[in-house]
């Protein structure tokens, strides 16, 4: 009877720590990283090296120039620190689980595009998209109110 009890209670433990598993938020790290170096980037003043990390479409800026703009009317580049930290996700939202039936699926593991939120001084919203590499493309970029 004993066996039996402990039997149930490691497979209870086992489903509980399985749905716990499945159910967590997944962000992909690299995505992170390149949007701390965009943001890193553009407070140093270095913005021809922040543009080619972006998707250099119509929403982040064609040519270097159209960026450049773009980051002085979207972004307090001034009021940036030098210290950047993730806040979370805005869109884009994914579980392990989601993944694991990706994966099973044959499907890309990542998703299309996400919304990152940073705190920079002023709260920061860089929008990144997954280009065909396999590489995180900044898209869109701003401070808010927060």
């Amino acid at each position: 009877m004993l066996v039996i009890v402990l039997a149930l209670l490691i497979l209870g433990g086992l489903a509980g720590a399985g749905y716990w598993g499945l159910h967590r938020q997944y962000v992909p790290h690299d995505a992170i990283a390149s949007a701390e170096r965009f943001l890193s980037l553009v407070k140093a003043g270095n913005f021809a090296e922040a543009y080619s990390l972006t998707t250099q479409d119509a929403l982040s800026g064609r040519t270097l120039e159209q960026f450049e703009s773009n980051v002085h009317r979207r972004v307090a580049v001034d009021a940036l620190t030098s210290t950047v930290e993730w806040r979370g996700v805005k869109g884009g939202f994914q579980t392990y689980g989601n993944r694991l039936r990706r994966w099973l699926g044959g499907r890309k593991l990542d998703p299309d595009s996400m919304g990152l939120e940073f705190e920079a001084g002023p709260p920061v919203e860089v929008r990144m998209v997954s280009s065909p590499d396999g590489k995180w493309r900044v898209t869109y970029f701003q401070t808010h109110a927060g």
